[in-house]
């Protein structure tokens, strides 16, 4: 349930991702240097928010957010950036996340920026499907970026053209399992939008609910309050195992 922090949302071996790195990697492109690969996931990233008017990739999310402060003019925390997966969707976004917000996949339309449809931050943050360590990190900015702003940094090619895959793949319909047999609405210590789950417990006691799921074979995300992200596929009996966790664990 970590996923990469959502960078493995599609799965962490999937087939059509793996030729395409493979493609790319068989044609040399393991280095950071310049590459198709660039401006097509530019591109591609740009036709899913034609409300922003740039679209610059990074190799890891703190440079985007570096990126985009330096831009707007002020330091962005990663704890203000604005996440539809944390946030609850009804609460009106702070003044820092009207400046950045994420944007994840499988939520609904216009809730990734800001929070709401008429008020979009100033600068986006999509959480691809597919990343190594958080890299390629997309930053779409909503005004033209201003003279001296920082462009994109190379990312080898190898990776571009993953992440490219991986969009086509959300873009072309790739389903996840709903769950709508999971029970966690309404049950105590942990709230779910879509496939993300975060502990609204306290934050002492994470480390022991980390240790109990992990000891049943569940990986939480490590970091709290997550998000952690239900899985695409799930047989009988790992549905069954992780209802009685989220029943169970914390309070018993």
């Amino acid at each position: 349930m970590f996923q990469d922090g959502g960078g493995a949302i599609l799965g962490h071996r999937g087939a059509s991702v793996l030729a395409a790195m493979k493609n790319a990697f068989s044609q040399g492109l393991a280095a950071r240097l310049p590459s198709v690969w660039e401006a097509r996931l530019e591109a591609a990233v740009a036709r899913m928010f034609p409300a922003y008017g740039a679209v610059r990739l990074y190799s890891s999310r703190q440079r985007a957010l570096e990126a985009a402060g330096s831009a707007l003019g002020m330091r962005l925390d990663p704890s203000e950036v604005f996440d539809p997966a944390l946030a609850p969707f009804a609460a009106a976004p702070s003044a820092a996340a009207t400046a950045a917000a994420l944007w994840r996949p499988f939520l609904p339309p216009g809730k990734g920026a800001g929070g709401r449809a008429d008020r979009p931050a100033a600068v986006l943050l999509p959480v691809l499907p597919f990343s190594v360590c958080q890299a390629p990190s997309p930053a779409c900015f909503l005004e033209e970026l201003p003279e001296g702003a920082p462009g994109s940094d190379l990312v080898p090619g190898f990776l571009l053209a993953g992440a490219l895959r991986a969009l086509a793949s959300l873009e072309h319909g790739t389903k996840r399992r709903d769950f709508a047999g999971l029970p966690l609405d309404g049950n105590r210590g942990w709230e779910r939008v879509g496939p993300y789950v975060r502990p609204v417990f306290d934050r002492a006691e994470y480390p022991r609910v980390f240790a109990e799921f992990l000891r049943a074979g569940v990986l939480l995300s490590p970091e709290y309050p997550g998000p952690s992200i239900l899985p695409g596929e799930c047989s009988p009996g790992e549905e069954k195992l992780l209802a009685g966790l989220f029943a169970r664990v914390p309070g018993g």
